[in-house]
């Protein structure tokens, strides 16, 4: 008896719940589009207002700066972390093998120890190039 009264609590909560899935369906199918629909930034099948994709031109370090731009900002400005636009790709090498490496760079360096250790070389070298054209 007692699980009779709890389905006949549940049962409109459970219709509820599928007519709002029902109308949340179209608002999501809009938002979404087929993969056919998704265009590449420049291109000029972008003017319909689909969604963008990076350029296929795009340097490989761009992928990997996203983690970077929540503390340097997405251009390299600064903000938590210090400003990197404008040093050169030696300098950052430098500075993220000496992350990795553990080393006591500045008051920072326990933020970046983390970040760096994962990173491999070629990742070091795509993201000092990437940095560099910021």
């Amino acid at each position: 008896m007692r699980i009779l009264a709890f389905i006949c609590l549940l049962f409109p909560l459970i219709v509820a719940a599928a007519d709002l899935t029902k109308a949340q369906r179209s608002a999501i199918e809009e938002r979404i589009k087929p993969f056919g629909e998704v265009c590449v930034a420049g291109d000029s099948s972008c003017e319909s207002g689909g969604p963008q994709v990076a350029s296929a031109e795009a340097l490989p370090g761009e992928a990997k700066y996203a983690a970077c731009g929540a503390c340097h900002g997405a251009q390299g400005q600064g903000g938590i972390g210090p400003m990197l636009a404008g040093q050169t790709v030696d300098y950052i090498m430098g500075r993220l093998n000496a992350y990795r490496a553990g080393e006591q760079v500045g008051a920072q360096s326990s933020l970046m120890w983390a970040q760096a250790a994962g990173l491999s070389d070629i990742d070091i070298k795509d993201l000092s190039e990437y940095i560099d054209t910021l």
